[in-house]
């Protein structure tokens, strides 16, 4: 196996998303003005903050969209604390690796759901050297679409994870379509009246 040690000087932690509005079928993309590259949010995690909430934390600050975590089913070797775990989960979708002057950045990808029709213009906080524009890319041509490969890789496997949302679930009232309805053990929707 495989090993590397790396003291917290030597790497940083980002969280970023793939974030799809899935009532318009459209991926959100961020196309960089100076280095003319199409990409996915996502950005440095804080001191103290967790992955998730630095995941939809960047995504807002660079796009202006307040995304939320959307549930997939793919497979992953995370722990159930749930004796009788859901195959629904919000872990992330892939992690990635790369080395920038010595530094080891890892990156850690969530699926999240968007409503590409509410932007909120204060929440645009781009940062010095952020020069992104926003795009909302068909699904059928969004992997295509990103400058780098491993982009339009973790694209495709969120959009895998989208598919099987599709065949499994339609989008739910009570959770805006944001994750599979919710039910009691024996099946019937929990939000069903008597």
């Amino acid at each position: 196996m495989a090993t590397s040690l790396d003291f917290s000087s030597d790497f940083v932690i980002s969280s970023g998303t793939v974030s799809v509005d899935l009532s318009r079928g459209s991926v959100l993309a961020l196309y960089h003005r100076h280095l003319r590259e199409f990409l996915l949010p996502k950005g440095r995690k804080n001191i103290g903050e967790t992955l998730e909430a630095a995941a939809l934390r960047e995504t807002m600050e660079e796009s202006g969209y307040r995304p939320q975590l959307l549930e997939h089913d793919l497979p992953n070797l995370a722990t159930s604390l749930d004796s009788r775990p859901s195959p629904w989960t919000t872990e992330p979708i892939a992690v990635q690796q790369r080395m920038n002057r010595g530094v080891r950045k890892i990156m850690f990808w969530y699926l999240a759901g968007v409503d590409s029709s509410s932007r909120s213009r204060s929440a645009n906080a781009q940062e010095e050297g952020e020069e992104f524009d926003v795009h909302w890319v068909p699904i059928n041509v969004a992997a295509a679409k990103m400058t780098h490969e491993q982009d339009r890789e973790i694209v495709d496997g969120a959009l895998t994870a989208v598919a099987r949302r599709d065949l499994c679930f339609s989008e739910h009232e009570t959770n805006g379509g944001i994750g599979p309805a919710k039910t009691h053990d024996d099946g019937s929707d929990v939000s069903a009246r008597p």
